[in-house]
């Protein structure tokens, strides 16, 4: 799989953003990939970067969550993170959420598109406001440098869930 990384400051004031977009073509359908993405328990079934994922109410627009980054980042950030908001959920399309980061925010945004063959995977992080260097350090490039993982474990889910169901 090869991903292509994008960039888009056009959020936030000129320097004060940090933004990837990465895409990749799955050879599934949006409805396959969905369960996955929308179970936000599952989570860390298909991103290496966390431990824990957990909704406090239904997937919905405005419902708070919390995500647990791995290692010594979850142990800081459970302590002292505050909870995403989920921006915006169309179902088998996307999920975008907004998490409070100092003197700014990290909004994440996982699309998915039907295309010819399957399925185009879209993540966009962007990073917003005075500490992004240092978010981007801490989170962000993970984030970014995973995206191949990501993908492949997304398509395995997918794959197993089917084989399951027929």
């Amino acid at each position: 799989m090869t991903a292509v990384y994008e960039t888009d400051s056009s959020i936030y004031r000129p320097g004060m953003t940090w933004t990837r977009i990465s895409r990749e073509i799955l050879p599934c359908p949006p409805s396959a990939l969905w369960p996955s993405l929308a179970d936000f328990g599952r989570w860390p079934d298909w991103d290496p970067d966390l431990s824990a994922a957990e909704l406090h109410g239904p997937a919905a627009t405005g419902t708070t969550g919390f995500l647990v980054p791995n290692g010594f980042r979850g142990r800081v950030h459970s302590r002292v993170a505050e909870p995403f908001t989920i921006t915006s959920l169309i179902q088998d399309r996307e999920i975008a959420l907004r998490q409070p980061i100092p003197f700014g925010a990290m909004d994440l945004v996982l699309r998915l598109t039907a295309v010819d063959g399957g399925t185009e995977f879209v993540q966009e992080i962007t990073l917003g406001g005075p500490m992004r260097a240092v978010m981007v350090a801490v989170i962000g490039g993970d984030v970014v440098k995973h995206f191949d993982v990501k993908c492949a474990r997304l398509v395995e889910l997918a794959t197993a869930q089917a084989d399951h169901d027929a």
